[in-house]
């Protein structure tokens, strides 16, 4: 069994279509206490049946679960989805504190804004080791800059010394722009040193001003982004099946996404789920987009769909003082809360809204009240909790909330509880009302 936010595996039978479908969520953080007794069998079973079902794309009797409606289930599963390893066990950045690791300092611009067709002049690095002293010249430089085309480059350097200490990596984002710029950039697993490959959205404004940091959302989306559930092996490629998951990754792609907005948006490709260990790969991600961007970081959020939602809980839980607010659209979480587990009321630091529909036939809306309840009940929530639940809305609300289409009077109809909260604001206007400054 696992404890925190009720985050332990479900289990529901299943005889047939008109039964509800098997929902199996794992998350199986070393704090979060796995029994030991669970055999590698149950384990692997489980992480298969969450990663295919969570995002309500089961399959029983060669017929679609959400068949019944199409918008719940975007992206279709290959009929024996295997989990690749590597999106998970891609190594860690290290940036741990070495006094002995050789630094990098950038000259020039660490952001170099550019306009199509500019010639684009090196500015290079300096790089000084403790006991080699001035290593500049072993600076390796890697990334190409085309100045005829729109884009958000990367160029990354990196040297080791005479130990075999590597320093600590540095990007320069050269931005070539005209009247538009970049909409979303690809970060495919390995073109970084970020264990994750990423999709990435960086304001109009991003490098202009040193007087005002943007704010930091990271998005998490739901199972059906997962690698399983695309054609190939492409690490470039595989980034589509996270726009193609929907969400706040498909808005920016579709030019729908409101430009005024200030979020540098790094999307994640999450890959399978493993059994232990994703918040401290969440973690390292965050600290990779730290040093990878200028971001304020008393103004770091995350927000996911289905499984994103509740890894966006689980880290806000684990890191309360990493992040600003959290909201979680159809999050997973169990049908159990344990409000005794050590760390549950970790959360209640961290701004949260959750949003749930009451037909939602892959998570039970009840398991989002039991945690809203939860943490009224045993936590001493510095910012009350938030949940909006959608009256007859089904599992993949999210696009609608994240397009603001589910916004009260928007063009969704959306009607909410009213024993609840009313989805009456932006969810972009109110995770900017919240910074850890605040606190």
């Amino acid at each position: 069994m696992f404890n925190g936010l009720g985050f332990k595996i479900i289990k529901e039978n299943l005889v047939t279509h008109n039964k509800k479908i098997i929902i199996t969520v794992i998350s199986a953080a070393k704090k979060l206490k796995v029994n030991s007794i669970t055999n590698q069998l149950v384990k692997s079973i489980a992480i298969f049946l969450t990663l295919l079902l969570i995002s309500s794309c089961g399959d029983e009797h060669k017929e679609r679960f959400c068949a019944r409606s199409p918008d719940a289930c975007l992206v279709e599963a290959p009929p024996e989805p295997e989990p690749i390893d590597i999106w998970w066990d891609a190594p860690l950045p290290d940036f741990s504190e070495n006094q002995d690791r050789p630094t990098i300092s950038l000259l020039g611009d660490r952001t170099l804004l550019l306009t199509l067709g500019d010639d684009y002049l090196e500015a290079g690095a300096m790089a000084i080791d403790t006991q080699d002293g001035d290593i500049s010249p072993q600076v390796v430089i890697n990334g190409q800059v085309n100045t005829d085309a729109i884009g958000d480059y990367f160029v990354r350097y990196s040297v080791t010394d005479s130990d075999g200490t590597v320093a600590i990596e540095q990007i320069r984002i050269v931005r070539i722009m005209n009247n538009t710029a970049e909409s979303l950039s690809r970060r495919p697993l390995g073109s970084t040193i970020s264990n994750f490959g990423y999709l990435e959205y960086l304001p109009v404004d991003y490098g202009q001003t040193a007087e005002q940091k943007p704010p930091l959302l990271i998005y998490l989306h739901g199972g059906g982004g997962s690698l399983e559930f695309a054609n190939t092996s492409d690490p470039t490629l595989a980034l589509d099946t996270v726009i193609n998951n929907y969400g706040v990754p498909k808005l920016i792609e579709d030019g729908q996404w409101d430009t005024t907005l200030p979020f540098v948006v790094l999307a994640p490709h999450l890959g399978a789920v493993p059994s232990a260990g994703f918040e401290e790969r969440l973690d390292a991600f965050l600290e990779y987009a730290i040093r990878a961007y200028d971001i304020d970081t008393s103004r770091v959020y995350f927000t996911g769909y289905s499984f994103g939602g509740l890894l966006s809980a689980i880290y806000a839980k684990d890191f309360p003082d990493k992040v600003a607010a959290v909201a979680s659209i159809s999050p997973a979480f169990s049908d159990d809360v344990d409000p005794s587990a050590n760390n549950f009321c970790d959360i209640e630091s961290v701004p949260f809204w959750m949003f749930h529909a009451t037909n939602d036939e892959v998570i039970p809306f009840g398991n989002s009240i039991q945690v809203y309840n939860s943490i009224l009940g045993n936590c001493q929530a510095e910012v009350l909790p938030k949940l909006s639940l959608v009256i007859g809305g089904e599992h993949a609300i999210h696009h609608a909330v994240y397009n603001l289409e589910a916004l009260v009077g928007g063009h969704a109809q959306a009607v909410y509880d009213t024993r609840f909260d009313p989805y009456d604001i932006s969810v972009y206007q109110w995770l900017l009302s919240h910074s850890l400054q605040d606190r």
